[in-house]
């Protein structure tokens, strides 16, 4: 009995991974195409520019340097990867194979993932 719950505690989380795994590549989809780069500006701010040197984005105010950063970080092609990762866990999660810590992490990403 005590199994079965463990069993059905690890599909429920391997079920919620690979949700959140197809959410974000739908995002990464629809996102500007290509590696994305940080350029600062003269005004203090940042500049996000695509791939093919079209601007992404602008970041303004005090943490904008932090945040283009960051999105140049998380560009579409490292969503794609994360999601990867993500599905390719699914399944050592389902049978109970992945250590707790990192099955762990992948489910507070995933529903990160899934509250937006």
């Amino acid at each position: 009995m005590i199994e079965r719950m463990f069993d059905y505690e690890r599909r429920g989380v391997a079920n919620h991974i690979h949700r959140a795994s197809e959410r974000l590549r739908e995002r990464a989809r629809r996102a500007t195409p290509g590696v994305w780069r940080a350029v600062p500006t003269d005004g203090g701010g940042a500049r996000i520019i695509g791939r093919d040197g079209e601007e992404v984005a602008v970041a303004t105010g005090a943490w904008a340097s932090g945040t283009a950063l960051y999105l140049a970080t998380v560009d579409p092609h490292t969503s794609y990867i994360i999601a990867e990762l993500m599905w390719r866990c699914e399944a050592p999660i389902r049978r109970g194979e992945l250590p707790s810590p990192i099955a762990a992490q992948l489910r507070t990403l995933a529903a990160a993932i899934l509250a937006e």
